[in-house]
C-alpha cells in the first residue's frame, strides 16, 4: 500500500509497531514511523495529513483495536486541522467476507455481490462490518471511505500462498496427496495486493465529493474457481490434490477452509466506474508460479508477513497449534 502512494507521487509514511520492516519501507523512499494505535504519540512530528489508509484489524480482539484506530484518526486529523490543512479523507479496510457467501459456479441463480447486498459476515467478522461502517458516521472529524477487498495474493503476505506452503508440506508430512475439503465449483473471487493498492490509490485521488461516505469492493475482473486453480498447483508442486467435498461440520474456522470452501463472487462496478480503476495484473492460476516464486523469495528473507501466515499453515497440519 505505501509503495503505491509513494510511487504515485504522494508523500507517504508507513507506520510500524517495531523496527523490523523499517529499512524496507526505507528503500521505497516511504518515512517509517515507530508507534501503534494504541501509542499514537508519533502524532505531534507528523505534517499536516491529506490521506489515511487503514489496513489494521486484530480480527480475535476486534472492538478494542478498532477504538484504538478510531481514537488515533481522529487525532491525526484534529493535529492535521490545527496546521492548517482541511479533513483528511480516511480509507477504511473491511473485507468483501462481510457479505457472506454466493453460490457455486454454474449454480442457478449465481450472482455477485455488490456495495447493495445485505450484509451476511460469518460471526467472526460481524464486528468489523458493524465497526467499519460506522466510520461514515464521524463527519464532523473526517470524510471517509469504506473498502472491501476480495482477498488478496500476491508477495510475501497473501492468503493464497496457503496453495504453496501446504502443496510444499503435503510432499512429506502425506505423502504427496493434499486433501481439500471443497469442490471444483467452489468459487475463489481474489484479487492482486498490487491492484488493491492501486485502488486505494484511485480512491484517494479521485475528487472528494464522488466517493466521501461510500463502500467500495475491490476484486479483480474475474472470479477463479477451484477446478482451475488446481491443475496448475498439481503441475507446479508435483502433488495430488483431492477435492473430497464441504464436511459437515465445516463453518469456515480455519484459514484453509475459509479461502477454498467460501464461495464467493464479489463485483467491483463501482468502483471501475467512480475512480476509473481497473485490476492489471494476472489471475492467481494464470501466474501461479511467478507467485510462487515471489512467495518463496519472501520465506527466504523471513519477512513479517511471511512469518504469520506461516504459523497459521502449521496450525493446518498441527490443529493443536
Amino acid at each position: 500500500m505505501c509503495r503505491a502512494f509513494a510511487l504515485a507521487g504522494w508523500t507517504t509514511y508507513g507506520l510500524l509497531r517495531s523496527d523490523k520492516s523499517v529499512a524496507d519501507l526505507i528503500r521505497e523512499e516511504i518515512t517509517p514511523i515507530l508507534g501503534s494505535a494504541a501509542n499514537p504519540s508519533f502524532i505531534s512530528s507528523l505534517p499536516a495529513i491529506d490521506v489515511i489508509v487503514s489496513c489494521s484489524e486484530d480480527i480475535h480482539n476486534y472492538e478494542p483495536h478498532f477504538q484504538d484506530v478510531l481514537s488515533m484518526i481522529k487525532q491525526i486529523s484534529q493535529a492535521s486541522r490545527a496546521q492548517g490543512g482541511t479533513k483528511p479523507l480516511v480509507i477504511f479496510s473491511s473485507g468483501c467476507k462481510d457479505y457472506g457467501t454466493t453460490l457455486r459456479d454454474g449454480e442457478p441463480g449465481l450472482a455477485p455481490h455488490t456495495e447493495d447486498s445485505p450484509l451476511n459476515p460469518p460471526a467472526l467478522l460481524a464486528r468489523r462490518a458493524e465497526c467499519a461502517l460506522s466510520m461514515l458516521s464521524y463527519t464532523e472529524d473526517f470524510d471517509a471511505v469504506v473498502t472491501r477487498p476480495t482477498t488478496l495474493f500476491g508477495r510475501s503476505g497473501s492468503y493464497y500462498s496457503f496453495f504453496f506452503l501446504l502443496a510444499e508440506q503435503a510432499k512429506t508430512k502425506t505423502d504427496g496427496v493434499l486433501t481439500l475439503n471443497s469442490t471444483p465449483d467452489a468459487i475463489l473471487h481474489g484479487t492482486h495486493v498490487d491492484d488493491v493498492a492501486a485502488a486505494y490509490v484511485a480512491l484517494a485521488s479521485a475528487p472528494r465529493d464522488v466517493v466521501t461516505g461510500q463502500v467500495y469492493n475491490i476484486s479483480s475482473r474475474r472470479y477463479e474457481t477451484l477446478g482451475e486453480i488446481v491443475p496448475v498447483v498439481e503441475n507446479s508442486h508435483k502433488i495430488k490434490v483431492v477435492l473430497s467435498g464441504p464436511r459437515l461440520e465445516d463453518k469456515g474456522s480455519d484459514s484453509m477452509n475459509i479461502i477454498v470452501n467460501f464461495p464467493q463472487w464479489v463485483g467491483s462496478e463501482k468502483l471501475r466506474r467512480h475512480t476509473g480503476w481497473t485490476d492489471r495484473k494476472p489471475l492467481f492460476h494464470q501466474a501461479y508460479d511467478v507467485y510462487r516464486r515471489a512467495y518463496e523469495k519472501a520465506a527466504e528473507d523471513q519477512n513479517e508477513q511471511f512469518q504469520r501466515v506461516a504459523g497459521r499453515v502449521d496450525g493446518f497440519f498441527n490443529p493443536s497449534k
